[in-house]
């Protein structure tokens, strides 16, 4: 399990934070805005994800408004 934050938007998770980098999961609606940006390994065990440039606000909104259709609300865990 990874150490740091994950940040929802719309109770869905979109982002996650690591090492002082943002990271965003390689999916389809994505593949094109994101061809230029470096990759990683948010955390040991992880898939590799797109690092995305948080401080250009208007791009990284572009990036989530993509993401929100595709990514589901998790479903609550079993106690």
């Amino acid at each position: 399990m990874f150490g740091e934050y994950m940040v929802y938007v719309d109770d869905k998770p979109i982002l996650l934070v690591c090492n002082n980098s943002v990271y965003v999961k390689i999916l389809e609606p994505i593949m094109e805005q994101m061809k230029d940006a470096e990759k990683g390994f948010p955390y040991k065990g992880a898939k590799e994800h797109y690092i995305l440039d948080i401080d250009n606000a208007e791009f990284s909104k572009s990036i989530i408004d993509l993401l929100l259709p595709v990514i589901p609300v998790p479903k609550p865990k079993k106690k």
